[in-house]
């Protein structure tokens, strides 16, 4: 039986197996809560393409709770101030490369 992925699910896979691949190359110990952690970025990542595709996506609580615990920790961060620039100059040189 063949099963048809949406478009959001593709994605979501294509992304998953790339970080499955780094992280064999990487050796690293791949156990209950590296898998844990890839779950959370895959529902992040479905419901984030599930909205950018027009659907209406109910908000997950538990999703929407480790992004405000997230970037709670991230703001406190010494590397903050760099990944903010690095955000802005990726937006730049997309902008530009796509025009």
């Amino acid at each position: 039986m063949v099963i048809e992925l949406t478009k959001s699910e593709t994605h979501v896979t294509e992304a998953t197996s790339f970080i499955l691949e780094l992280l064999r190359k990487r050796n690293v110990k791949q156990n209950l809560e590296v898998f844990s952690e890839i779950i959370l970025i895959a529902r992040v990542l479905h419901q984030r393409f599930r909205e950018t595709d027009g659907i209406k996506v109910k908000k997950d609580s538990s999703i929407e709770l480790a992004k405000k615990e997230i970037l709670k920790t991230v703001e406190k961060d010494k590397y903050y101030d760099l990944l903010k620039r690095f955000i802005k100059d990726y937006r730049q040189f997309r902008e530009k490369n796509l025009h």
